[in-house]
């Protein structure tokens, strides 16, 4: 008798493993309103506004910084990890200033680093 409960429990356990896995970790595309603050240092921080959407596989959207509307040039979202990267351009005494943002997206929050021709920060931003 132990033997047969034996060999069932090893059964058990070996087809289990073989199951296949499911992702539990993959994020939603970040589609939609995102709002919060970005700078250089906590005590620096101006308010930005991300407006995002996912068109089939592309990430398009603009960002709010005062009153500038900036288009994103390039944006790649990974869904497995949440991992996402955003450049924009912005005018900035009489030149383009690129900016570079990369991030993660969990759940309603994303947060992250930007940098331009040197000077880097954070920035947090929660889904509306």
């Amino acid at each position: 008798m132990k033997t047969k409960i034996l060999c069932l429990a090893l059964a058990l356990m070996l087809v289990s493993s073989c199951a296949p896995k499911t992702e539990t970790s993959a994020t939603a595309p970040p589609s939609g309103t995102w709002t919060g603050d970005y700078g250089p240092d906590a005590e620096r921080r101006d308010p930005v506004t991300l407006k995002l959407r996912w068109d089939n596989s592309s990430l398009r959207g603009t960002v709010e910084a005062g009153p500038r509307s900036l288009a994103v040039t390039q944006a790649l979202f990974k869904a497995d990890t949440g991992a996402i990267s955003i450049e924009f351009d912005a005018q900035g005494n009489g030149r383009t200033v690129h900016y570079v943002v990369s991030g993660k997206v969990e759940g309603n929050q994303m947060s992250g680093t930007w940098s331009h021709d040197g000077q880097q920060g954070d920035f947090r931003v929660t889904k509306q």
